[in-house]
C-alpha cells in the first residue's frame, strides 16, 4: 500500500454545520483505495453544559421543555458527530454516515464498504469531505489517512 494522504485537521464549533473538503491526488495504476479515519474527541462529559444545550434546543423546537430534568440526564453524554464523503474525478463515489468515531472503509473496481459505490481508481483528483453535522466540544481533531494498492 502507498499512502497518498496522511494528515490532521482541526474543527471548532465555528465548523457546525459545515462541509470541510481536502483534495488528494491518486496516481496511476492505483487498484484499490483503503480510507481510515478517526475523530477525538467522540463525548462532551460536562454535564451542565449537556443539559443546557439540551433545554435550549427543546425550547427553539417547541417552545417549552418537553422532559424532564431526569430524563434530560439520561441522553447524557452528548456526542460529537461527523459524516465522510468521497468525490473522484467522475463524481460521487458515496457517503459514510455511521456515527462511529473511527471508521475504515476499502473502496475499488469490484467491491465497497457501506454507503461506497464499487468504483475505478482512476489517477487525478478526489476529495475527502468532512461533513460537520454536530459538534459540541470546543474543537475536534480527525485524523486522516488514505492509502492506495498498486
Amino acid at each position: 500500500m502507498q499512502t497518498i494522504l496522511e494528515g490532521q485537521y482541526i474543527l471548532t464549533r465555528k465548523d457546525q454545520s459545515t462541509h470541510y473538503k481536502i483534495p488528494f491526488n491518486v496516481p496511476e495504476d492505483a487498484k484499490k483505495m483503503l480510507v481510515s479515519v478517526a475523530y477525538d474527541p467522540k463525548y462532551n462529559y460536562d454535564e451542565e453544559y449537556g443539559l443546557d444545550l439540551i433545554e435550549k434546543s427543546m425550547l427553539k423546537q417547541a417552545g417549552e421543555p418537553l422532559m424532564s430534568k431526569g430524563e434530560m440526564r439520561a441522553c447524557l453524554p452528548l456526542d460529537n458527530h461527523l459524516s465522510f464523503s468521497i468525490d473522484s474525478p467522475c463524481g460521487v463515489v458515496g457517503t459514510a454516515h455511521r456515527g462511529n468515531n473511527v471508521q475504515n472503509f476499502t473502496i475499488s473496481a469490484e467491491s465497497a464498504d457501506g454507503g461506497f459505490y464499487p468504483t475505478e481508481i482512476k489517477k487525478g483528483e478526489w476529495t475527502f469531505t468532512v461533513s460537520v453535522t454536530c459538534i459540541i466540544t470546543d474543537t475536534i481533531t480527525v485524523s486522516l489517512k488514505i492509502e492506495v494498492e498498486v
